[in-house]
């Protein structure tokens, strides 16, 4: 019985070992019949590491040099060079800093250079309301405003409707999450 106990524990290993050399000779023609694709891939993925890593250097690089521009801004508010530097690195901040200048000295021209720009961001929005124009942040402000209210005495259905009231506006996505925070916090 023993032998033929090793017989058979020596097959099954005789098999083993047959399906690995078998799968390891399918592996090497694998690689042979796709060593073009597979190269090229390894080089795509090489390529895209490097695009990507540049890529994170350069904003790094823009969002260090665009808050030293802020910096000197607040200090020294008419340089030019720091203006420069900040309006190509970080438009979004060159506007917020143009319209808290422009809304502390009265230059009404700077606003509606805001405006001219975009008038759908909450900067030009804040710049037509400076200047008077219709605004629809304001309202929606209003809005989000009353519906918190509501919020805060506890009549959530009249405090939706208002947040409904709420589109196509920057504070849209808070008065959404205001709404999405109620309902979390009835199901409590």
């Amino acid at each position: 019985m023993a032998l033929k106990e090793n017989i058979e524990a020596l097959k099954s290993e005789l098999n083993t070992q047959e399906e690995l050399l078998k799968n390891i000779i399918q592996g090497e023609r694998f690689f042979k019949k796709h060593k073009r694709s597979i190269a090229a891939i390894a080089l795509l993925a090489l390529i895209l590491l490097v695009v990507y890593n540049v890529n994170g250097a350069i904003k790094a690089s823009n969002l260090k040099a665009s808050n030293e521009a802020y910096k000197t801004l607040l200090v020294f508010p008419t340089n030019e060079q720091a203006l420069n530097t900040l309006k190509n690195k970080n438009k979004p901040l060159y506007r917020g800093f143009i319209f808290q200048e422009a809304a502390k000295n009265g230059d009404n021209a700077s606003l509606q250079m805001l405006i001219d720009e975009d008038s759908t961001d909450v900067v030009g929005q804040l710049a037509a309301y400076k200047l008077g124009q219709s605004s629809e942040i304001m309202s929606d402000f209003a809005a989000l405003q009353s519906g918190y209210e509501l919020m805060k005495e506890g009549k959530i259905d009249e405090a939706n409707l208002k947040f409904m009231t709420i589109t196509g506006s920057s504070l849209s996505e808070l008065a959404r999450g205001l709404e999405h925070y109620q309902t979390g916090k009835q199901e409590k």
